[in-house]
């Protein structure tokens, strides 16, 4: 039966899914959802109706389950954008400290001698 092996990987996606997804953690993570995912995928293209009461019932949780599931994984991808916003905002600093006269100088809200 095809939808109980949907269903189960639906269930191991929603484990792996779990919050919170520590950085060190992010990588393996990925991997293992994305396979998880594949796998599902190709049980997802053997399905054929009809389905039995137990496999209608099985599919209502997969869908129940894929929204939770969308929005974990919608919240991952929203720390690691604010993570590479974060990297890159330390990366400009560290830029502007270690070569500070390559920027243009900035004169809002100082004095401006013309005569200089």
């Amino acid at each position: 039966m095809s939808v109980r092996e949907v269903w189960q990987l639906t269930r191991e996606l929603l484990e792996a899914t779990a919050l919170p997804w520590p950085a060190e953690e992010r990588e393996a993570r990925l991997v293992q959802v994305d396979e998880l995912l594949r796998r599902r995928e190709e049980w997802l293209r053997e399905l054929r109706p009809p389905y039995s009461e137990e496999e209608q019932r099985l599919g209502r949780e997969v869908v129940a389950w894929n929204r939770e599931i969308e929005a974990r994984l919608r919240q991952v991808r929203d720390e690691i954008g604010s993570d590479l916003r974060i990297t890159e905002a330390k990366r400009q600093a560290n830029a502007r400290y270690v070569h500070p006269y390559e920027q243009p100088l900035s004169f809002d809200g100082m004095f401006y001698d013309k005569r200089r």
